[in-house]
């Protein structure tokens, strides 16, 4: 996962850098905070909600432990299929694909939709690592693995089809929404993560999928910059209207 996360990161600020003049230019802070700035918040505080009502309520319900880990699951020994799209094959796959028809056929719209599926990925994966690195909580089926909140497969599933839905229409989307449902399901599914774990993930991902977008389209109606002050930093806040 980490390197995933190196490799969009460089192919996005790297390659896509030689584009910049033709697509909307965005710093780094506009970038993190587009899942508040944008529309997408609705889609951040939805998802943030039911994550927390659902860990709330966690030690209410009774989750399959590893000694009844074949009562646990629905999909049967098919979770590996969730387990392997869920590390970012689909994100890198779409990313590569766009970039090279954009750049050989001169197509703007597929330079940009590479861009935004690369800095979607990275930036998805980047919190999500951070918060299992600050969070440390421990996997249901897997105690010595402290890595369960939040589900980073959920996060680059729903970050590569929310940047499908965006960028092709809800038949596409559809599909993408499906197979990143799946991949989110399966991890349950094997013992993996708690359902808040997975919520908070799909968040994750459907917030930059679509805070990002709504930035290349509209802009940011928000503004926040950081500043030097005497004593340190400070940050200014202002709003379109």
């Amino acid at each position: 996962m980490k390197i995933l996360v190196l490799s969009l990161f460089l192919f996005s600020q790297g390659l896509f850098a030689m584009e910049s003049s033709q697509t909307k230019s965005f710093s780094l802070l506009d970038d993190l905070s587009s899942p508040f700035t944008t529309d997408a918040k609705y889609i951040t505080l939805g998802g943030l909600s039911a994550a927390t009502i659902v860990y709330l309520n966690k030690n209410a319900r009774t989750y399959r432990k590893r000694e009844s880990f074949k009562d646990a699951q629905p999909f049967g020994n098919y979770g590996f299929i969730g387990e392997t799209l869920g590390w970012g094959f689909l994100n890198v796959i779409y990313t590569v694909s766009a970039y090279s028809y954009g750049k050989y056929y001169n197509d703007v719209e597929s330079l940009k939709a590479a861009e935004h599926m690369a800095k979607a990925s990275f930036y998805s994966s980047a919190v999500t690592i951070t918060l299992k690195k600050m969070i440390d909580e421990k996997r249901p089926g897997y105690p010595d693995d402290p890595d369960s909140f939040p589900s980073g497969h959920s996060s680059a599933s729903f970050a590569f089809a929310s940047v499908v839905a965006a960028r092709h229409g809800w038949y596409w989307g559809g599909l993408a929404y499906t197979t990143a449902a799946f991949v989110s399901l399966s991890r349950i599914n094997d013992d993996f993560h708690y359902l808040h774990d997975v919520l908070f993930g799909m968040t994750i991902g459907a917030s930059y999928g679509w805070g990002l977008y709504h930035q290349y389209e509209n802009g940011s109606p928000y503004f926040l910059t950081v500043i030097p002050t005497p004593k340190g930093v400070g940050a200014t806040f202002a709003m379109e209207f």
